[in-house]
């Protein structure tokens, strides 16, 4: 059954079923006060009866008796014993009281008519304590509790009209959304193209949410997809230049480097240099795979010691000065440091590669620990820094090619930068130098230390 049916279906049950309580506990009350009324009434005119007779020494009580007998009613004397006389009844009554009634006065039902009636004692006219009955029809009274059942049933029918309408309205309006939503992804599913939905107005109700969540979702992987695209290009077109390389080296030693070693050595060069740039290129591409399923190892360490480390071991590896430059004595923080010296030799490198002077590391506490990785090289063009992180982004892809990059060594610094929660700034002046900063806020992973140190 489709949504807007079940809305239909449940919300006109649900008012059917208030409408007839409603109207039942209408009937039931008012009936009931109905009845108490006549019963009162006719039960203060026996005791006005009873009054009469007793201040009335008429020697035939039977005319006292007729001048109170109500309209459709009854006035009977029962005698504890000897011969009972006669009741005096109304012509359109021919039924017959039951002999014992309960109470002093209520309704009684005889043959399908409902009566009231009310008791009071007498002295009766040979000195014998009687009792006094005085029973009315409540026929009328009935007919109109019949009239006031059937006025509730009929309004209870009418006012189901405009519920079934308006539960159809809401149907409408509660499920369009979602039919649009679904008519969208099933467009999506066959034609393979992002769709958003049309939302508006300004409205904020769940409807309107769920239209704009769908639509950010669509946005954010419409973009993921087209970043995947471009990726997968960028690497293709990467692994495909080299092995072009390679297959034309290949085919000039074929037909003739055999015969000539000075193509042969110039041919086997060339293929070993294309090897390595793609050996590199495939290593960095799982580097980024690898970081974004690597668990955090996060100890407490002095930053101090790190830096030492990294730049004494590439002022060893490399004919450039490194040279780490601080005030501090030491300055603890809490890192993964296998992680934290992977970003260290990406950004100590790529300043390496674009400058030829020293490379200065300062690191400094204020507040946040900082650490600046500093070279006076060639810079990067001001709108080209926000771009730097992207992966495959080459502000010179000549430049970079003479130097060996892909365009993936500031992308996996990124990467790897989120991963141990510190902030990396990078500001270049071009022709100037670049600055790439990474700080340490003062509460910078706190949840995920805990967690570790928990076992979560």
């Amino acid at each position: 059954m489709k949504l807007k049916n079940k809305i239909y279906i449940s919300s006109a049950l649900l008012m059917l079923v208030i409408l007839l309580v409603l109207a039942i506990v209408i009937y039931f009350s008012f009936s009931q006060l109905t009845y108490s009324t006549e019963v009162d009434q006719l039960q203060a005119e026996t005791n006005a009866l009873v009054a009469e007779l007793n201040e009335t020494e008429a020697a035939d009580p039977g005319i006292v008796l007729r001048a109170y007998l109500p309209v459709n009613g009854l006035v009977k004397v029962t005698l504890p014993e000897g011969n009972q006389p006669s009741p005096i009844q109304s012509p359109s009554v021919t039924v017959e009281l039951p002999a014992e009634l309960d109470g002093q006065s209520g309704t009684v039902e005889v043959e399908g008519e409902r009566f009231a009636y009310g008791k009071a004692p007498i002295i009766w006219t040979d000195g014998q304590v009687a009792e006094l009955t005085v029973a009315q029809s409540l026929r009328e009274t009935t007919n109109n509790l019949n009239t006031l059942r059937l006025v509730l049933v009929v309004g209870t029918l009418l006012a189901m009209i405009p519920v079934i309408i308006s539960s159809i309205v809401l149907g409408k309006i509660v499920t369009l959304p979602i039919t649009n939503l679904t008519k969208t992804m099933m467009r999506i599913q066959r034609n393979g193209q992002f769709e958003k939905l049309p939302v508006e107005g300004k409205s904020q109700d769940e409807l309107a949410q769920m239209g704009n969540t769908f639509n950010e979702m669509m946005g954010l992987l419409e973009e993921n997809y087209s970043k995947q695209e471009e990726f997968v290009s960028n690497a293709s077109h990467e692994l495909k230049t080299p092995l072009t390389v390679i297959g034309s080296y290949a085919k000039l030693l074929q037909r003739q480097g055999m015969q000539d070693k000075k193509i042969a050595e110039e041919s086997v060069s060339a293929i070993r240099a294309e090897t390595d740039r793609m050996k590199a290129l495939i290593e960095q591409l799982l580097h980024i795979a690898r970081r974004s399923e690597s668990q955090m190892e996060w100890e407490k360490v002095d930053v101090l010691e790190l830096l030492e480390q990294t730049v004494t071991a590439l002022n060893a590896s490399y004919d450039r000065e490194f040279k780490l430059i601080t005030t501090e004595q030491s300055l603890p923080v809490v890192t993964d440091i296998a992680k934290f010296k992977q970003l260290l030799y990406i950004l100590l490198d790529n300043a390496r590669k674009y400058s030829s002077d020293k490379v200065e590391v300062v690191a400094r506490k204020n507040g946040d620990t900082v650490i600046q990785i500093r070279d006076t090289g060639i810079g990067i063009p001001k709108e080209a820094v926000p771009l730097v992180f992207e992966r495959f982004y080459r502000v010179d892809k000549a430049r970079n090619r003479e130097t060996g990059g892909f365009g993936l060594g500031l992308a996996l610094a990124k990467q790897l930068s989120d991963s141990l929660k510190v902030e990396i700034e990078l500001e270049s002046i071009e022709l100037l130098g670049t600055t790439v900063s990474i700080i340490f806020s003062e509460n910078f992973n706190v949840d995920d230390v805990h967690s570790n140190q928990e076992g979560l």
